[in-house]
Formats: C-alpha cells, structure tokens, sequence
C-alpha cells in the first residue's frame, strides 16, 4: 500500500470538515433567532479541529517525515469518504430547498455523525503519535459537548435530538477507543504486528520515492521464558512493558516500534545513516538493561539490517526483516546480549 492513498484519505477528511463548517455558517445565515444564529457561527468556526492539528504537523505523509497512519482497508475506507461527501452536497441541496430550523438541526447531526468515521479517528492518534498530545480527548470531545448542549440551549431540543446527542458522544467514545485498540498491543502500547506493517508500509513507499535508507531491527529478550518460570507472568508482563517503554522512548517519534512476537520487537528507521545505525542499537541495548535491572536484570539480543528500497518495495521490505531476524539468530547463538548487523 503506497502513501498516495493515505493521503488522499487526509484530504478527504479536511475536505469534509471544511465543508460541513460552510453549511454550518449557511444555517447561521437562515437562522431566526439570534441565539440560534450565534450559536451556527460557534460551529462553524470550531469545526476546524482536525485540519488545526494537521497544519500543525508540518510534514506531510508524502515526505516520509510524518508518524504511520494506520487505516484499515484504506481503499474502502477512501471510498466511503467519496460517498460521504456525495451524501453531504445531496442532504445539503434538501436543506436548501426548505431551510428551517429543525432541519439545519437534523442536518447537523447528520454532519457530525460523518465526522465521526474511523478514519478521523485515526489520524487523531497520528497526531498524538507526533505530537504527544491527545488531541482527541483534549479537543474533540469538548466541541462535540459544546455541540449538543447548545441544540438546546437554542430551543431546539426535542426527545429525539436529546437521544441522537447521547448516540453521538457515545459513538465518538467508541471510535476513538476502536482506533487505539485495532492496532495497538494492549499490554505494551506499541502497535501489533498487523499494525506495524500496516503502518511502515507507506513510510517505505515514501523512503523509496525519497531514495532515503531504512533499517529494521528485530529485538529479542534474552532467557524470557525462563524469567516468567521463575518470576511469574506477571513479573514477565512488567518487563514487557519496560523494554517497550525503553524502546520507543530513545527512539525518533517517527521511528515505529511493534510487537513482533511473544518476547520480541520490530523497529522501523528512516531515514538513517549506516555509520551511526549500530551505536542506536546499542544505546538501546545498554538503556533496556538498565532499567530492567530495577526488576529483574534483562538483557536482548538486536538483529539490524539496513538499506535502499528497489522497485518492488514490498519486496525490499521483506529482505530487510529477513535479514534482520538472520542477525537477531546470530546475536541470540554467539552469546546473547548483543547486536549484530549487515
């Protein structure tokens, strides 16, 4: 999956907020009441959430610079965005043909309920990946509040806008907490594997586009199951915990750590300077050891391979792992504790 889809998928979503701000100012424009009115121009003027947190980001996806995406089936999920914003300009045009007040409410449910797709989701916790902020805590759901609580106290609530608003706030829970879930390891919080790949797939497409070199290093803990024998499993989730923690903490925000396995970890890097590649791995080495000794002394073995992405970047992605799990091997049979790379 190359990164043109991922970020058509970006401009769908600000496309689609940009254009429910515009509606939300026309039910501004048809309004009544001047608290009705005042309260359509607050939305409109809040309805800048995402493409806010965007421009905040200053690299985009295509430059390879930015955090992964990760989109589950990014080509339905770009033609549910296309359909969308199909419904959009359709209910729109209904509305134009008879603009009153329950139905500029009744519209701006429907809009918001839009915005609550998955795929808006995600590119929030793309955002916090970058930024360290949770913008969608922080932010999102506090408009979305604003939103519903000020249907009535505009005097347009009925029972069943009071029960979509409930529906709504419910929904943005449960979208923001699937986007974390589907694609995130939930004892270490780096992604699963399913999610690392899905997730340095358009990073390699760009890093190929940008003739920039990449580097994946498979780690591995040493002697694992022996410490759950004779510490415990709990003791054994703790320092699974601590070597993600470590990991992902002396690593760039736009390197990506997942869960490989059991006891084992995948990193992707780039760009990357070949000359300097093995000394990251071995702070990683070094800092992973020093803060397991406070629970159990651990050590790992790191596997690294490095290198330019060919035509078939799929295929160069594969080598690079290949390659890496062959040097993890020869880490983990020449004596553990280690790094060895090609």
């Amino acid at each position: 999956m190359g990164c043109d889809i991922l970020q058509e998928i970006l401009d769908s979503c600000l496309s689609l907020e940009k254009k429910a701000a515009a509606i939300f100012r026309a039910f501004a424009a048809h309004a009544v009441r001047d608290d009705a009115r005042s309260f359509w121009e607050a939305v409109a003027a809040e309805t800048n959430h995402h493409s806010a947190l965007y421009e905040r980001l200053n690299t985009p996806i295509s430059e390879g610079g930015a955090a992964p995406l990760v989109i589950y089936k990014p080509a339905e999920t770009r033609e549910e965005l296309e359909m969308i914003g199909r419904n959009i300009d359709e209910q729109f045009e209904l509305y134009q043909a008879a603009p009153t007040p329950e139905a500029a409410c009744l519209l701006g449910f429907r809009l918001q309920l839009y915005l609550l797709h998955p795929a808006f989701a995600s590119l929030c916790r793309m955002t916090k990946d970058v930024t360290g902020e949770d913008a969608n805590d922080l932010g999102y759901g506090r408009y979305l509040r604003r939103f519903i609580d000020g249907i009535g106290i505009c005097g347009m609530a009925t029972a069943e806008s009071e029960l979509l608003g409930e529906a709504l706030f419910r929904l943005w829970n449960e979208a923001r907490q699937l986007a974390v879930q589907s694609h995130t390891d939930a004892l270490t919080g780096v992604l699963t594997r399913a999610g690392f790949f899905q997730a340095v797939s358009p990073l390699a497409y760009a890093a190929q586009r940008n003739g920039n070199n990449a580097a994946i290093m498979l780690i591995d803990i040493d002697y694992f199951k022996l410490l759950g024998e004779n510490y415990g499993h709990q003791t054994g989730d703790r320092v699974l915990q601590v070597v993600a923690d470590t990991i992902t903490s002396h690593l760039r925000r736009s390197d990506v750590v997942g869960r490989y396995d059991g006891d084992e970890f995948i990193v992707y890097l780039s760009p990357v300077e070949p000359a300097s590649l093995k000394s990251v791995a071995e702070n990683l080495r070094v800092q992973v050891e020093e803060a397991t000794a406070r629970i159990v002394p651990v050590t790992i073995s790191i596997g690294v391979a490095q290198g330019t992405f060919g035509p078939d970047v799929d295929h160069s992605l594969e080598e690079l792992v290949r390659k890496a799990d062959e040097c993890q091997m020869q880490a983990k049979y020449t004596g553990k504790n280690k790094v060895v790379m090609k």
